[in-house]
């Protein structure tokens, strides 16, 4: 059971090596990171460090132009409080490199349709704002006929745990490919999950579908090692497909680890030896219950 252990233990960290949120961290400015996890920020809607300053307007692209606009603003169009029809992208800037870009607004493009954002429009807004790193968010959404677009960038605080508590939670997510490719607004399920699982005590939340089935986490993708395979959540099951999740499966299968998409209980993930959670912004984080 030890060499077993050990053994997904060494594929574990192959990957994480790979493509661990220690990648996104510069040269020589650890320290300055680990000084912003000194205090505790309050969360946001989509559960994330609410690092808004009430008296300080940030720089927003809205529709087709630069605004300075207030935080409250901000906070209303936040996913899980704006009421609207329409899809979102979250990705991470350090200094003024922006992660994953292209990829995020393929997918934005192809839920919603063309619109006017690329990646010039974020590149501006990040620079604009001037943080050491960036929550960068993406919205596309209808009002009648009118299509809206808003780009605004925020600033982000790294995660140093070693790793995640969660807690399961049930939701009336249905088993549907359909969803995989869309980040849509309607995100009541998930930011409620999370105020839960943070009202609890705990950093994540894993969630159920109809099915009873673990889809993905509030804000993440989830992976385990069993039975000698990386393993995930099928599309099918509800989850997203998330960018980080097609470049982890990518990298495990350049690494010969054999990856599986396969429905996955509560009791198979308590059981797996090795389990993770992936987002553009934790990069890789193991979790526990």
């Amino acid at each position: 059971m030890t060499i077993h252990h050990s053994r997904h233990s060494r594929r574990f960290n192959k990957i994480r090596l790979r493509l661990g949120a220690t990648k996104y961290i510069e040269k020589g400015n650890q320290s300055k990171y680990n000084l912003q996890m000194k205090s505790k920020p309050k969360t946001d809607a989509g559960g994330y460090p609410n690092t808004l300053n009430a008296k300080q307007r940030k720089t927003v692209f809205l529709d087709d132009k630069y605004i300075q606009e207030t935080p409250q603003f901000i906070e209303a169009i936040t996913p899980g409080i704006f009421k609207a029809q329409g899809v979102f992208e979250t990705m991470l800037a350090v200094g003024d490199k922006i992660f994953d870009v292209e990829a995020h607004l393929k997918r934005l493009h192809g839920a919603f349709g063309k619109t006017n954002i690329t990646p010039q429009i974020i590149s501006a807004v990040v620079k604009a704002n001037g943080f050491d790193a960036s929550r960068v968010r993406v919205l596309a959404w209808k009002k009648g006929r009118q299509t809206h677009t808003a780009v605004m960038a925020l600033k982000y605080v790294f995660q140093h745990k070693k790793s995640f508590r969660v807690c399961l939670i049930k939701t009336n997510r249905q088993a549907d490919s359909r969803l995989a490719n869309t980040k849509s607004l309607d995100y009541k399920i998930f930011a409620n999950a999370y105020k839960s699982a943070h009202a609890q005590g705990f950093d994540e939340a894993l969630l159920l579908n109809r099915k009873g089935f673990v889809f993905e986490a509030s804000r993440a993708n989830v992976f385990i090692f069993n039975e000698d395979k990386l393993m995930t959540p099928p599309l099918s099951s509800g989850c997203l497909n998330g960018i980080t999740r097609m470049k982890v499966i990518h990298m495990a299968r350049t690494l010969n680890i054999p990856v599986s998409e396969k429905n996955l209980t509560p009791v198979m993930i308590k059981l797996a030896p090795q389990k993770f959670l992936t987002n553009s912004l934790l990069g890789i984080m193991p979790f526990r219950f």
